[in-house]
């Protein structure tokens, strides 16, 4: 449970982590928010951090103390930062930083990280994220990316996102002794400040066809809702799962119905 517990939120200033920060103080958790941007939410603790520079996330990790109840990492950049940014933020940041605190978290405590329904497909290049995955720190990472990354017949951000997805399992097996539970959320269009750049990569008449088969793009608030739950842990038996919420989008493209409109 998260209420009135101390909570770890990347990616805190705008978008999704703000609307996650919004519900975490409306129940009375203790947010302690790192971000590159200051927030505007009445957070209990802001740390400004650069989750693409190692030496940046060190540094604040020196400046924190105590122990959490849950680790949220909501941070991400769009593949328009260029392909090292966007592993180096996407994945290797996150893996630095959540290894990092891993010890701090409560038992029984939880992490749930944001993902994308970019990484739905992650079990055609399982055997490229495990050997990613294998690698054990940032810099060894980033060199592997370096050295693979034209072998792997997609694009940095769908990369970086399965890559989460496999982190996500492994840490949910990694946390079973302790009852640390792990689950990651893969959204589908946002409507937040950086949905122009994700239509850019996408593509505009891509992102619209996504956007009309379910009527509208998401509110960051219909993403932080689901976040929330898994960060509340009430569904004890929920671990090592990636859960897609598009609003349907996904299950439009499985199902065949998403040659047509939703009117919603």
């Amino acid at each position: 449970m998260i209420d009135n517990k101390t909570v770890i939120l990347t990616g805190a200033s705008s978008g999704v982590g703000k609307a996650v920060a919004q519900r975490l103080l409306e129940r009375g958790s203790k947010v302690i928010a790192i971000d590159i941007k200051e927030p505007s939410t009445a957070v209990a603790e802001y740390y400004r951090c650069d989750l693409g520079d190692p030496l940046s996330i060190d540094e604040l990790l020196n400046k924190l103390t105590g122990s959490y109840a849950c680790v949220l990492n909501v941070a991400g950049v769009p593949g328009t930062v260029g392909d090292e940014t966007t592993m180096r933020v996407n994945l290797l940041g996150l893996r630095h930083f959540t290894d990092s605190v891993w010890d701090r978290i409560e038992d029984g405590g939880t992490v749930v990280n944001v993902a994308s329904i970019a990484g739905n497909n992650w079990r055609r290049r399982r055997n490229f994220l495990n050997d990613l995955l294998a690698t054990t720190s940032f810099e060894e990472g980033l060199e592997w990316w370096r050295t693979n990354h034209t072998a792997l017949d997609t694009d940095a951000y769908t990369f970086s996102k399965e890559a989460v997805v496999l982190y996500t399992m492994q840490l949910a097996g990694r946390g079973l002794a302790r009852g640390i539970r792990v689950n990651d959320v893969g959204p589908g269009p946002v409507d937040t400040p950086i949905l122009p750049d994700f239509t850019r990569a996408t593509g505009e008449e891509l992102m619209q066809q996504m956007i009309n088969i379910v009527g509208r793009p998401a509110q960051p608030g219909d993403i932080a809702d689901a976040i929330v739950v898994l960060a509340q842990g009430s569904i004890g038996w929920l671990n090592g799962q990636h859960i897609v919420v598009d609003g349907g989008l996904t299950a439009g493209y499985s199902a065949g119905w998403h040659k047509g409109s939703s009117t919603r």
